[in-house]
């Protein structure tokens, strides 16, 4: 083809080609006016900015984090609302974007309140410059700042400072060799931080005497080191400048209790936190008890007291009990002071050789919904409060001691629902010492554990003034195998209680293991059994299951315990023969040997432990 005859061709090409612009250019209007139209488009683009807003990972955590981009995908005029709104382009993680993409978004924020997270650990000298000269430029409108990794040399260069940040994040995670903790400058930010209401701190010093706490309503300090635990003086003054403290989250930064001197219950000073709603601390039993000692906590709506004791556990087992003791008196008087308005309704008890829970609510049945850690952990949430103790060398008996020595100062005459789950396993004499305490208790949920101990008590001899636990009227039993000795014996329990004048209404033995001939025996004296719900085949090899060849008085030495695992080790039952459950402890350390103990924390190495935590 000649070049002469191609011309015509491509004229008539580019002549069809903007024709076909021209087309489409009109249909992207008659688009444009027919959106027009929609009722979305009457919404004001500062409305529509605003909704956008809630894609933001400031607001959605579990939100990409340029997920609510794709809104500017949807239509021009959404688009343009995208565009031309600065707030949208205030959220930066710099470990997710190119150096060129922070430096458009930050074109785009223009002076918008700034949202900035960085991780530094694997930072080059020169990524952080450029990191520096962002800060520098923009600290002006920044409000929220997190930065994790090596810190030390981040923090020599922040030296400009900082009018509008309101939230700081500052997460020490050393390189190798480098120091576990790192020191907070005492001229960061040119100790100017007038906005400053929140702080969080991981393994990272600060003195208490910074410029930084004052005027704070959230302070979350998490493994100092422990030179830089403060002195008790320097932390009540921390504290009295804070006022207006909502949030107190303290992992063995509390003032060290000493542990030769006998224990002050009543101190001489108190700081009065009056806007305290959630309080965390994580230290040893005597470094709660001192802290707790000294704090007046009026408005406490969630205290959390997870706790190491840091005491050898080969000689001082019993000592670590008896300073949960100590923290005891605290919690309790927390409790009765919101008695008057939400009594307490449901009580859960969960324990092992090595731990013992209690966990208290507001509303009735609220314990049944518990049956693994899982489970206690989302009920927890709702809980008026939680304590747990963990022991890694107890005597037999510490968890009854603790069951006792807090259920006998908690308010418990409303409690209408009991449970007893994991392998707890409260003693005859606990429930005949505390039965008086529950007089309005209709219901009660057992573990194979507990329920021996509680149905011998349930068959003793009455006191003078009428029968244990008058308003029962429901037992529920989890995960027990009815054999033929068993169900006798629960049968004798159940006649008992008719004798008494206070039969039981219903029997739950969904969760259980039980031949259909253990069912019908029982019905002969419970108005409604509730059976197993899918029995699996019975074990015709064991023959404990069919041998009826029995009846009333013959099983009074029955015990139901099977080995089920406890929660938080392996548990292999008595090995040696000495009466003591066998476990291994080693099952509930995490990757870094730390004993966690569902806290959400990590505790010391190789050292005896307990755990308290408490909701209001």
């Amino acid at each position: 083809m000649s070049t002469s005859s191609a011309e015509p061709c491509d004229r008539l090409r580019q002549a069809i080609d903007d024709e076909i612009n021209s087309w489409a250019e009109s249909t992207r209007a008659l688009r444009s006016r027919r959106n027009a139209l929609a009722p979305i488009s009457r919404v004001p683009p500062e409305t529509l900015a605003a909704i956008f807003s809630f894609l933001s990972p400031s607001w959605n955590k579990e939100a990409g984090h340029l997920a609510w981009m794709h809104v500017a995908h949807v239509c021009r005029r959404w688009r343009e609302t995208a565009l031309n709104h600065p707030h949208l382009w205030s959220y930066i993680n710099f470990a997710k974007l190119t150096p060129a993409g922070v430096a458009g978004i930050l074109a785009r924020a223009k002076m918008a309140p700034l949202h900035l997270e960085a991780d530094v650990t694997q930072w080059s000298v020169a990524q952080f410059d450029v990191f520096e000269k962002h800060l520098e430029a923009h600290m002006s409108h920044i409000h929220h700042l997190s930065i994790c990794g090596c810190l030390q040399a981040a923090l020599d260069r922040l030296v400009s400072s900082a009018p509008a940040l309101e939230f700081l994040s500052l997460s020490h995670k050393p390189r190798q060799y480098a120091l576990a903790q790192v020191i907070i400058p005492v001229n960061l930010f040119d100790r100017t931080t007038p906005s400053l209401t929140s702080l969080e701190l991981k393994s990272c010093n600060i003195s208490w005497k910074s410029p930084l706490l004052k005027g704070l309503r959230t302070l979350e300090i998490l493994r100092p080191s422990k030179e830089a635990r403060p002195k008790l003086e320097d932390w009540l003054g921390a504290l009295n400048e804070m006022p207006q403290l909502e949030t107190l989250i303290l992992q063995y930064a509390t003032p060290p209790a000493p542990r030769a001197a006998p224990f002050i219950l009543e101190p001489s000073r108190a700081v009065t936190l009056p806007s305290i709603t959630r309080f965390h601390i994580i230290d040893s039993a005597r470094d709660c008890a001192l802290a707790l000692a000294h704090l007046v906590l009026p408005a406490l709506a969630h205290l959390v007291l997870p706790a190491l004791i840091w005491l050898n556990v080969d000689a001082k087992s019993r000592d670590s009990v008896e300073d949960i003791h100590l923290v005891i008196p605290y919690v309790a008087r927390k409790v009765h002071g919101l008695q008057g308005t939400e009594p307490l309704r449901s009580i859960l008890m969960t324990g092992e050789r090595t731990r013992a829970e209690v966990v208290a609510w507001t509303t009735p049945d609220a314990d049944v919904k518990v049956c693994d850690l899982d489970t206690l952990l989302s009920a927890s949430v709702s809980a008026r409060l939680m304590f747990a103790a963990t022991g890694i060398n107890w005597q037999s008996g510490a968890d009854t001691t603790i069951f006792d020595s807090l259920i006998t100062l908690l308010p418990m005459d409303s409690v209408s629902t009991l449970t007893a789950q994991n392998r707890a396993r409260p003693s005859k004499e606990f429930w005949l010492r505390n039965a008086s305490m529950w007089p309005l208790l209709e219901r009660v949920r057992m573990v194979p554990t507990s329920f021996k101990a509680f149905g011998d008590m349930l068959v003793e001899e009455a006191p003078p003034d009428g029968p244990r636990l008058p308003s029962l009227t429901k037992l529920t039993l989890v995960r027990v195998k009815l054999t033929a000795l068993r169900t006798y014996h629960l049968r004798d329990i159940l006649i008992e209680r008719v004798e008494q004048g206070v039969p039981l209404e219903v029997l739950d033995l969904r969760t259980c293991f039980a031949a259909d001939h253990a069912i019908q025996l029982l019905k002969e004296v419970v108005v409604e059994v509730q059976g197993p719900l899918a029995p699996p085949p019975m074990p015709t090899e064991e023959p404990s299951f069919f041998n009826w060849n029995g009846g009333v008085g013959c099983s009074s030495e029955v015990e139901y315990d099977d080995g089920w695992g406890p929660w938080y080790g392996c548990y292999y039952g008595d090995m040696d023969g000495d009466g003591d459950e066998e476990y291994d402890d080693e099952l509930a350390r995490d990757n870094d040997g730390f004993y966690t103990y569902g806290t959400g924390y990590e505790g010391g190495i190789g050292y005896d432990a307990f755990n308290v935590d408490v909701f209001y």
